[in-house]
């Protein structure tokens, strides 16, 4: 009976160095995989401990202190203190209405721009001076009944003559009515009177009662929201003088009043200019108008000009001493021209070595940089 090849001590029939192969091959790549993993880590601390030599570039300015008027540019709309409603106070038809009597007219203090039909009132006026006439007859009858020395009992007939005289003057003050006239020069806002109309007080006549509506020439106002930081920096704010300029011009202008209340939803107050005199009535700007307004502040000393890019979270800023970032929040004064383009006004401080304008990541306390000069334009 043939015997099997395969002995018993390698029942496998596989050399017995293939195993040690195997083995081997196994631990070498155990190696390589370990050799892997550890190099990246030796990469990047390499790449770190690099980066730590190098130190960022930051753009600094170096203020000097100095005096600075403050200048806050805002923008308002021109609006009015107040609107008055053209009533008759007698009632009658309209004989005659001015030309000036219109939709944006102007109508000078004093003069009567509505006539109201007077004849009857005209009327009323002679019944009472002849009522008048008749007291004072009355009266002088009445004194020489009385005789000469004796003491007249004529009190019945100085009270007639004192009701007649003043029913006299209130007929001639209803008829004074008939001519309406204002005693400040005024624009027109709304009116659809017509020669015709029958006008009077409300209760006679209703809701055509109403003639127009006409606001004073000198009640135009520049309503101007303002941020309560800067509203600090004019203080006092009251009379300080201003410029305003809208599609009609530049004028003169003073802070009339400040807001009593702030705005719930803008947190913002507002203040109210008031045109000089000098503007005439027929150039100054219409309420509605948009109006870019200055309003000059007090002269301060000791201070810094900074650019806004040198601002920072809640109004900080980051200063150079040392080589190293030291963050810094000054006294703000005031701004000018907004916060893009403006200037940021401080009270002077110990600058160091520059005040960072350019922007920085990873900024931090104590970070060691390095400070070029800023350009022109930061």
């Amino acid at each position: 009976m043939p015997q099997d090849a395969t002995t018993p001590d390698r029942p496998s029939g596989k050399p017995r160095w293939l195993g040690f192969a195997q083995l081997t091959l196994i631990l070498l790549v155990i190696v390589g995989a370990l050799y892997l993993a550890r190099a990246p880590s030796r990469v990047e601390h390499q790449a770190a401990a690099g980066s730590a030599q190098a130190q960022p570039v930051v753009n600094v300015v170096k203020p000097a202190a100095t005096e600075h008027s403050l200048q806050i540019d805002l923008t308002g709309t021109v609006s009015l203190q107040g609107k008055v409603t053209v009533v008759s106070e007698v009632v009658g038809r309209v004989v005659w209405v001015s030309p000036d009597f219109v939709n944006g007219g102007s109508i000078p203090a004093n003069e009567t721009f509505i006539r109201v039909d007077p004849a009857k009132y005209q009327l009323e006026v002679q019944a009472a001076e002849m009522a008048v006439a008749e007291a004072e007859a009355l009266l002088l009858i009445a004194k020489a009944n009385a005789g000469e020395g004796a003491a007249p009992p004529i009190g019945p007939s100085e009270a007639r003559l004192g009701k007649a005289r003043a029913a006299l003057a209130l007929a001639e003050l209803q008829l004074a009515r008939t001519e309406i006239s204002l005693p400040f020069a005024s624009r027109v806002v709304t009116t659809d009177l017509e020669v015709g109309d029958l006008v009077g007080p409300s209760e006679a006549v209703g809701r055509q009662s109403v003639l127009g509506v006409v606001y004073r020439s000198d009640a135009v106002q520049v309503r101007v929201p303002i941020k309560m930081d800067e509203l600090a920096s004019l203080a006092p704010a009251i009379g300080r003088p201003a410029k305003v300029r809208t599609v009609t011009g530049i004028y003169d202008a003073r802070v009339a009043r400040v807001s009593s209340v702030v705005a719930v939803k803008t947190r913002m107050a507002a203040v109210f200019l008031e045109l000089a005199d000098g503007a005439a009535e027929q150039s100054r700007p219409v309420p509605g108008t948009f109006a870019q307004v200055r309003i000059l502040g007090p002269e301060r000393g000791n201070v810094f000009v900074l650019p806004e890019s040198a601002a920072r979270e809640r109004d900080s800023l980051w200063v150079v001493r040392d080589g190293a970032l030291r963050s810094f929040t000054p006294r703000t004064v005031g701004r000018t021209a907004g916060r893009t383009s403006g200037r940021w006004i401080v009270e002077a401080f110990d600058a160091g070595d520059g005040v960072v304008v350019s922007t920085l990541s990873g900024s931090r306390e104590g970070l060691k940089v390095t400070t070029r000069p800023a350009s022109s334009s930061q």
